[in-house]
């Protein structure tokens, strides 16, 4: 018989390296948070040849945070389709994704083949 759902004990083993990766995730956010308030007290110069440095980090830290807050939210999703019992599930052929690639992406929502379809 064909399996159509992870067991209880590999759903805790990938909610567990989910909880992992968004405490991580969390505190980069914090960081980088952290930076750009201090970047932006600290303010710039209107006389300085440096400026484009500081417009530059200043970018640089925002973009990277947005990146985590994303990264973030499709991580509590999948904590989501975990609570729900969905997780592990592809979105495009209804098969389960195989344990390797959810080790390696926990947040994906698609098997390799789906994702190779898409192409």
């Amino acid at each position: 018989m064909k399996q159509t759902r992870y067991t209880k004990a590999d759903l805790e083993d990938f909610e567990h390296l989910l909880l992992i990766k968004k405490r991580r995730t969390n505190e980069q956010i914090e960081e980088y948070s952290t930076q750009i308030q201090e970047i932006s007290e600290n303010g710039k110069d209107e006389n300085s040849i440096e400026n484009t440095g500081y417009d530059t980090q200043l970018s640089y830290l925002m973009d990277t945070r947005d990146r985590a807050l994303v990264h973030l939210r499709h991580i509590e999703a999948a904590l989501s389709r975990i609570a729900k019992g969905t997780y592990g599930i592809c979105s495009v052929t209804g098969n389960l994704i195989d344990k390797n690639r959810l080790r390696a992406v926990p947040t994906t929502t698609k098997s390799i083949i789906a994702k190779q379809q898409k192409k």
